[in-house]
């Protein structure tokens, strides 16, 4: 508003303004009582088109009449909402007239005024039905009267009215010498793209009132004065709303006058979008290449997964819970009696690709771009890159991803890293890709299909297929995913049914999606052979998931007392429900031609110290030379050092791409087997590292980081779940530790506090201020202390990621 003094009325000052005062004074009434006449007889319709006598303009008025403006102060209520910003206009001077009208400290003098005020409203909205015309001299007259400011302060002008135009029944402002920011009625026209400062500040002393000359014919009069009025109003109405934002809120500085760190920074939550396909709203913030994943194709073939198989998916999950009753009431996980059939028939799965035939030795990790890259370029025969426990699922981690996948099968995954300036591209052998979505019980909340969140998994799974299975066939390749954390085989039956969809929506042949499922769940290792028939044309082997299947074990008999496991350190593979899940899963793949892998190796290289850095990869060589000896056909490592280990083990003991054929008859697993605990002991020292870790993990997958590296081993979401679990489970028994103390609420809060000041000590202050562990603190002791033991902790920590 730097420039608000400025007249815009000032270029009609000079010849043609003394020409148009002159007329105006020449037409003014010769006696008071005759301006009064033509006030009581609605002069002020004369301000519509200057006096068209089709349909004079009724005046539109407020349930309120408007109260008369003091002539002594006739323009401050024309600026009224400006005041902070402009100074209030002078009134102005009457033009010299053959005989004046008499002292405006009078009661009499207002009448003009009011006339000239209502003529300006006249001029706002169509003519009414049964309002009479008024001569042009007497719209004259009312015009000169009017202080300058309370024409200004009227509202646009509609076109000419017609004969059968409808009156508008919507009431104008309750005044018009106090103009608002929006005119009660629609302008006919657009105001000017660049609206004319405000004229507040230049005094009006000095400008005739902007009534029409005086005119020797009524059509010339008519043209004259509906231009003028509509310009004048166009420029006080845009003046007016200017000043008023202005008043309420201050100019920014330009942007070239921000220093750097004051840059306007990206909305943090954008508006949801939707409209390209119907009933879809992407509610995540859309980055540079965004629209790439999330096209209107691939919107809609989600929206056709969510639609047709959501409604199920709901439905298993509450028949996982209604199962978790039945266990909380005292029953235990069993083999299903109604498919005894298939567990004795003579059945096998489809065939399977030449490149998933030899998997000797698979790497997963998160889908970050330099994750990618080195896992393909590890050694290993096969990457699973993971959208699950190894990922944490923020909006700009999926979709980048996804976009990160989808660039290796187009060729342009190789980066600069511009912090370190490393080249990373792609070597010549690079691992076969496997993706692993999200489970049924997570959501994708970033999108919603009919007002509601999408599955992670069918968000995951429908991305990936729907942008790259024809890429991967054209390659060589396929469709392959490791499906997690399924609790029975109709879970796996629905998965069918989603492959069998997807793969005719985009026209490829029956079977072409391959999937190895992950058995780390108690019900799971029971429903194995059910799982593979559900899944036998598209199913490649299972997956011995070791640290879910702890997990799991704790949480479905979490009512139960005599459950209740030793330190997580001595729950390990080979022994008890572990040694015998893992046989049974041999025996089961090989006998319906599957792939049995193995589990993770959970051991990361030790830097700065040669001799731990030994024990811990002689570790892994025994748990992989155990693996290959009772049958698996591969194995899992979190970190490419350890590729070369495994792969030494399964080289030497494996020379051949699989033991398929390797059938495990003498293997026999029952219920009892597959519950039996281990034996061991509860220590403080156990007690405190399930908070230490629980708590750093969390912690670190709220700042988004699905993969973490504590005390020398890669952790995920699973890991941390024992943690939690264990801690739980010691709670609500009031276990007794190996030093003779009991575990109480009390011990708990003790040791979170002192364990927390540990890791500051371990991580240093100012990492550890920078991070979010008041959370991560906040949600570990919610959940350990809950009555009731929570499913996941990656449901409620969800709502809390940014």
């Amino acid at each position: 508003m730097a420039k608000a003094s400025r007249n815009p009325m000032k270029k009609k000052t000079g010849a043609k303004g003394a020409k148009a005062a002159k007329g105006a004074a020449a037409a003014e009434p010769k006696t008071r009582k005759t301006a009064a006449k033509i006030s009581a007889t609605k002069a002020a319709t004369a301000g519509s088109r200057a006096g068209k006598t089709s349909k004079p303009a009724k005046p539109a008025t407020a349930t309120k009449p408007a109260k008369p403006v003091k002539a002594s102060k006739p323009a401050k209520r024309a600026v009224k909402p400006a005041a902070k910003v402009a100074k209030p206009a002078k009134p102005a001077k009457p033009a010299k007239a053959s005989r004046p009208v008499t002292s405006a400290k009078t009661a009499k003098a207002a009448k003009p005024a009011k006339a000239a005020r209502a003529a300006t409203r006249a001029a706002v909205k169509p003519a009414g039905k049964s309002a009479k015309p008024v001569a042009p001299k007497a719209a004259k007259v009312a015009a000169k009267a009017a202080p300058k400011g309370a024409v200004k302060a009227a509202a646009k002008p509609s076109k000419a009215p017609t004969a059968s135009a409808k009156p508008v029944t919507k009431p104008a402002a309750k005044s018009a010498a106090k103009p608002a920011a929006k005119p009660a009625t629609k302008p006919a026209t657009k105001p000017a793209a660049k609206p004319a400062k405000a004229a507040a500040k230049t005094p009006a002393a000095k400008k005739p009132a902007e009534a029409p000359a005086a005119m020797s014919s009524l059509d010339i009069a008519r043209e004259r004065a509906a231009g003028r009025v509509k310009r004048a109003v166009r420029r006080v109405v845009a003046t007016v709303a200017d000043a008023a934002a202005s008043a309420l809120k201050p100019a920014p500085r330009p942007a070239s006058a921000l220093r750097p760190s004051e840059k306007k920074p990206r909305a943090e939550r954008p508006r949801a979008r939707g409209g390209a396909v119907p009933g879809v709203v992407v509610k995540g913030r859309m980055g540079p290449r965004y629209p790439e994943i999330l096209s209107p194709g691939a919107l809609a073939f989600l929206a056709e997964l969510h639609r047709r198989f959501d409604g199920r998916r709901r439905e298993l999950l509450a028949a996982r819970a209604e199962r978790q009753a039945r266990f909380d009431a005292g029953e235990l996980p069993d083999f299903l009696p109604e498919t005894a059939e298939i567990r004795s028939g003579d059945w096998k799965v489809g065939p399977i690709p030449a490149d998933l035939q030899n998997r000797r030795v698979e790497i997963t990790g998160p889908v970050d771009r330099k994750m990618i890259v080195n896992a393909l370029n590890s050694g290993a025969t096969h990457f699973m890159a993971d959208f699950e426990d190894a990922n944490s699922p923020t909006w700009s981690n999926c979709i980048e991803g996804q976009l990160n996948l989808r660039d290796r099968w187009d060729g342009k995954i190789d980066f600069t890293d511009e912090t370190s300036g490393k080249r990373y591209a792609i070597g010549d052998n690079p691992a076969v890709l496997i993706i692993r979505p999200r489970g049924w019980h997570l959501l994708e909340e970033h999108v919603t299909v009919d007002g509601e969140p999408m599955s992670g998994s069918l968000f995951d799974f429908g991305l990936y297929f729907f942008h790259n299975a024809k890429a991967l066939l054209a390659k060589g390749s396929g469709p392959y995913f490791y499906i997690p954390k399924l609790e029975s085989h109709l879970e796996a039956r629905l998965w069918n049914d989603v492959f069998l969809h997807a793969q005719e929506k985009l026209g490829i042949p029956k079977g072409t999606i391959k999937a190895t499922v992950l058995i780390e769940t108690l019900p799971a290792g029971f429903e194995m052979d059910e799982i593979l028939y559900e899944l036998r044309d598209h199913a490649a082997g299972l997956n011995a998931g070791r640290w879910d299947y702890i997990f799991s074990f704790i949480k479905k008999l979490a009512k139960r007392p005599d459950y209740v496991l030793p330190d997580r350190g001595q729950v390990v593979m080979g022994k008890a429900f572990l040694g015998a899940y893992a046989l049974l899963l041999i025996k089961t793949c090989h006998r319906r031609g599957a792939f049995a892998m193995g589990g993770m190796a959970a051991q990361i290289p030790i830097k700065g110290d040669p001799a731990a850095n030994e024990a811990a990869f002689a570790k892994v060589r025994a748990d992989k030379e155990r693996e290959v000896n009772d049958g698996h056909d591969g194995t899992w490592v979190a970190h490419p050092d350890l590729v070369p280990v495994a792969k030494e083990v399964f080289d030497r003991l494996m020379p051949q791409p699989n033991q398929v054929d390797r059938q495990r008859d003498d293997v026999e697993v029952g219920q009892t087997d597959l519950l039996r605990l281990h034996e061991g002991s509860k220590t403080e020292e156990g007690f405190r590292l399930n908070i230490r870790v629980g708590v750093q993990y969390i912690e670190a997958w709220l700042r988004g980081r699905g993969a973490v590296p504590i005390y020398n081993l890669m952790e995920d979401a699973a890991t941390a779940e024992i943690s939690r679990a264990q801690i739980w489970q010691w709670l609500q028994y009031g276990a007794v530790l190996e030093n003779g103390v009991t575990v109480t609420p009390e011990l708990f809060d003790k040791a979170l506090g002192e364990e927390m000041e540990r890791v500051r000590g371990e991580l240093g202050a100012e990492a550890y201020d920078a991070g979010r562990f008041p959370e991560a603190i906040e949600l570990f002791r919610r959940l350990s202390l809950a009555p009731e033991f929570e499913d996941f902790l990656t449901v409620p920590a969800y709502q809390l990621l940014a």
